[in-house]
């Protein structure tokens, strides 16, 4: 099978679990400016990845305006974001805003722990955070806008290796069935 590895950030995060993952799959990667359309015609697999600014998925465009030729294909989307692991509702709600409906069914989705560190952000970031922060009632999310945190590991990525391995496998497997079959 033939995958690519689509993604973009706005920090760096994106990008360094985007490397990790290509490193082990073996897949070029692409943003979503280099990436040509006859590159996605001629996958199998797209992994994408993206962060969450204000809410959205930095590729939320390019998802819509590529959602039907994202149809024919095996999708991954991992997203980066500060949303702790137990909050699923909230991460579900992130999924569901930031998927085309066409495509709610078809992308299996993994959420990756980000990092924030306060001294890169921009200004503004910084003061967005600020209020963000003051309005928050949860202690350790304040704590979090405050400080910063960094949750970023190699290890995250393995589930969805993983998942992309078995896929590979399946579809060897197969292949294999139908040769001896003939």
């Amino acid at each position: 099978m033939k995958g690519i590895i689509l993604y973009k950030g706005k920090y760096g995060a994106t990008s360094q679990y985007a490397n990790w993952i290509s490193e082990v799959l073996k897949w070029p990667l692409f943003t979503p400016v280099q990436l040509l359309d006859e590159t996605i015609d001629a996958t199998d697999v797209v992994v994408i990845g993206a962060s969450v600014y204000e809410g959205r998925l930095t590729l939320h465009a390019w998802l819509k305006k590529h959602a039907h030729q994202l149809l024919r294909k095996n999708v991954f989307l991992f997203i980066v974001c500060a949303t702790p692991a137990d909050k699923k509702d909230e991460l579900e709600q992130i999924a569901q805003r930031n998927i085309p409906p066409l495509l709610q069914n078809k992308i299996t989705v993994f959420f990756l722990r980000g990092r924030l560190v306060i001294n890169d952000l921009n200004w503004f970031d910084r003061l967005m955070l600020k209020f963000a922060s003051r309005a928050t009632k949860d202690p350790d999310e304040k704590e979090r806008m405050i400080h910063g945190f960094d949750d970023m590991k190699k290890e995250n990525i393995i589930p969805l290796v993983q998942s992309v391995n078995a896929l590979q496998q399946g579809a060897a497997n197969k292949l294999a069935g139908e040769e001896i079959l003939g």
